[in-house]
C-alpha cells in the first residue's frame, strides 16, 4: 500500500530547497508513528518521493508526495499523524491510500498549472498580449538543461494561458497550464521570458506559485489525487 499526500508549501518556506524538503518530510514522517517502509541495505531510509520537485523560491497549494506504507491504516488517520508533525506552512489538505500497483506519481504527472501575478511595469502590455502569443503556431525559446542549451518550440507545451488585468492595482493575474513530462517540461520562466518578447516587454514585478498537478484520464486534465 502507499500514501499520496497532497501538502501546501507556503510562501513563508517558499526558499526551502529539495533536499530540505525531503529531510522535513522525513523527519516529519518518523515522527507520525505511521507504518512507512524503509529501503534494505546498511542505511535504510523511508521509501518515498515527490510527484515534481518543486523549485525553490516558488510557493505551492498541492504539492504531491507519494510513500510506501509496510502496514494498514486510514485516510483519516494518515491526515491526522501528518499535520500534528508538521507545521501549518507545510500543511496537509488530503490523503489518498492506494494500490502498489497504482502508477507512480511522478510518472504519472502529466501537467502542472501556475499563478502568475505581475504588478505595475509593462503589466498590462503583456496581458493584452496573451491572445496573440497563442495565436502563433511556433514560439521559439532557448531551453537549458544540465546536459545542453537548445532552441524548442514551446507552443505545443502551452496547453491553457489566460490573462485578467486590473487597472486599479496595475496588476496582471496569468494562468497558465503547461507540460510537465521528461521530454517536454516548460517551467513558467522560460514561458515569460518568450511571452515578454513576443509583446516587446519587460518582465515587472513578478510572483509565481504553482497551483495544481495534473496527470491525464480519457485525454483530459485530472488532479494527481483523482486519478
Amino acid at each position: 500500500m502507499r500514501m499520496l499526500v497532497s501538502f501546501k508549501k507556503d510562501e513563508i518556506v517558499r526558499h526551502l530547497g529539495l533536499l530540505d524538503l525531503q529531510r522535513t518530510m522525513q523527519r516529519a514522517l518518523r515522527r507520525s508513528g505511521l507504518p512507512v517502509a524503509y529501503s534494505n541495505g546498511f542505511n535504510p531510509h523511508i521509501i518515498m518521493n515527490f510527484a515534481s520537485a518543486l523549485s525553490a523560491g516558488i510557493p505551492g497549494d498541492a504539492e504531491v508526495l507519494d510513500v510506501a506504507l509496510s502496514g494498514e491504516t486510514t485516510e483519516e488517520a494518515c491526515l491526522s499523524a501528518m499535520n500534528r508533525v508538521l507545521p501549518p506552512v507545510l500543511a496537509v489538505s488530503r490523503v489518498r491510500l492506494v494500490d502498489d500497483r497504482f502508477p507512480k506519481a511522478s510518472a504519472a504527472l502529466r501537467t502542472a498549472r501556475y499563478r502568475v501575478t505581475l504588478r505595475g511595469g509593462d503589466a498590462r502590455r503583456i496581458a493584452d498580449d496573451v491572445p496573440a502569443f497563442l495565436g502563433e503556431t511556433e514560439i521559439m525559446a532557448l531551453r537549458k538543461s544540465k546536459k545542453q542549451e537548445a532552441m524548442v518550440n514551446i507552443r505545443p507545451m502551452i496547453h491553457e494561458l489566460t490573462a485578467a488585468y486590473d487597472e486599479q492595482t496595475d496588476t496582471a493575474v496569468l494562468d497558465a497550464r503547461v507540460s510537465f513530462v521528461e521530454q517536454a517540461t516548460l517551467k513558467p520562466d522560460l514561458m515569460l521570458t518568450a511571452l515578454c518578447a513576443h509583446a516587446q516587454a519587460a518582465l515587472p514585478n513578478c510572483q509565481v506559485r504553482r497551483t495544481q498537478l495534473y496527470g491525464e484520464a480519457d485525454g483530459r486534465p485530472v488532479p494527481l489525487m483523482d486519478l
